[in-house]
């Protein structure tokens, strides 16, 4: 201490004495109070919205871009693997049990999320299907780390009818924060979409398809039991399902309907400011990524307790409901024909006079279609309807009906959809 107080009353004496020491002094003082203050308001800066310390901004080297498209492998890279990953067989066969037992709580458990709509549907289903046989998983890497594009050969049996119909099934496979895999339904991360849309025009995708394709031509062509069955079924079953939906509208369980799960809430969000995600609703939960200004997220849930649960990358998780600004719906106009191809990467021009109509004859009598070009699937006949998925290049649908307008009714994953006809054939 008392070596403390010499140096101090030294100090204060040569500041007396000697006004250049002093002035070279005070100017270091300065000095070092604006580096104490820079560094104080760069920690408190270095705060995030939830309250974290901030990472290294994007386009930081060894730093994941959370906007760029995520690169896509050569076919050579990612190959059309079959039956690779135990995992993904058993999650895969769980979904064809449980769709041929019209088990809507195993469904709800391993696709999310799944509208109330897509439940009912699968239940009454289950009553025309006797079993899904020979399935076969083929897997390409996803875009993200521990997921999969899955392709899901499956030969249905339909009750009181003899012959099998093929059909393949296209999946997004992604992990859980606790390491377990779930399908993902509903819309996803528009990155997510086009990885996935360039993925099926790999060769060994497209051969896939093209093989499925022609058996079940050659299903529907020499059974005729199973070409009416199928000409009638999508009818019957949508039927069944509106007057489910209209019954419960109407406060009334309805014939037959079992209790079905609270309908999907989920709505399109835009960060209103750069927010961290994470992997549970907590501040302490993992971060595993960033939404900056202006992103577009799916949100499934607002919490109670001030936190969103979220699609990310294909993944659930959660962003604090402070830095999340739900969107407007579009107003409702209708489209003329060629000014959009309402696929994947045009521009959905519109105009609100015009109506057109399209030759829709060589559709006619199909009772399947086949996806020339992926296309985005609308809720209703219109480009500025909301988006329910994509149709990917190769798949097949069920054909509900071929408008004059343009557009085909289309059954999507267990919902009513619309694609242009131009993509399909």
């Amino acid at each position: 201490m008392r070596q403390i107080g010499w140096f101090f009353q030294n100090l204060a004496a040569r500041l007396q004495e000697d006004r250049h020491f002093a002035r070279r002094f005070l100017v270091g003082l300065l000095g070092v109070i604006l580096v104490v203050v820079l560094v104080i308001v760069l920690i408190s800066c270095g705060k995030d919205e939830d309250g974290d310390a901030e990472g290294p901004a994007a386009g930081t080297p060894g730093v994941e871009d959370t906007t760029a498209p995520y690169p896509v492998p050569d076919q050579k890279d990612a190959p059309l693997e079959e039956d690779a990953h135990a995992d993904v067989n058993a999650l895969i066969g769980q979904y064809f049990t449980a769709l041929a037992a019209g088990d809507t709580t195993t469904v709800a458990s391993i696709k999310q999320p799944v509208a109330q709509e897509e439940l009912i549907k699968i239940e009454k289903e289950s009553a025309y299907i006797e079993e899904f046989s020979n399935i076969k998983v083929y897997t390409k890497k996803g875009p993200v780390d521990s997921s999969y594009i899955v392709l899901a050969y499956y030969e249905i049996k339909f009750r009181d009818i003899e012959r099998m119909a093929p059909g393949l099934t296209t999946f997004y496979v992604v992990p859980r924060p606790d390491g377990s895999i779930y399908i993902t339904g509903g819309d996803m991360d528009q990155r997510v979409e086009d990885y996935i849309k360039a993925i099926v025009k790999h060769d060994d995708v497209a051969e896939l398809f093209a093989t499925v394709n022609t058996r079940f031509n050659e299903a529907v062509t020499e059974d005729n039991a199973l070409k009416a069955f199928m000409e009638g079924f999508s009818a019957r079953v949508e039927q069944e399902v509106s007057e489910a939906m209209e019954a419960m509208n109407n406060g009334s369980e309805g014939d037959g309907t079992a209790e079905q799960a609270p309908a999907s809430t989920e709505e399109i969000c835009t960060a209103t400011d750069t927010v961290n995600v994470r992997s549970s609703d907590s501040e302490n939960g993992d971060k595993i990524g960033k939404l900056q200004k202006g992103e577009k997220v799916t949100r499934y849930e607002a919490q109670e307790n001030g936190w969103s649960r979220v699609s990310y990358n294909g993944t659930e998780a959660f962003v604090k409901s402070d830095f999340l600004q739900v969107d407007e719906a579009p107003a409702e106009t209708q489209t003329a024909e060629g000014e959009s191809t309402d696929g994947g990467e045009s521009t959905e021009a519109a105009q609100t006079t015009t109506t057109t109509t399209t030759d829709t004859s060589s559709l006619a009598g199909k009772s399947t279609v086949n996806i020339k070009e992926s296309v985005n699937v609308r809720k209703s006949a219109s480009q500025d309807a909301d988006k329910i998925g994509v149709a990917y290049q190769g798949e097949n649908y069920k054909l509900l009906q071929a408008q004059a307008d343009g557009w085909c009714k289309i059954e999507f994953n267990g919902q009513t959809g619309y694609v242009k006809s131009e993509f399909v054939q």
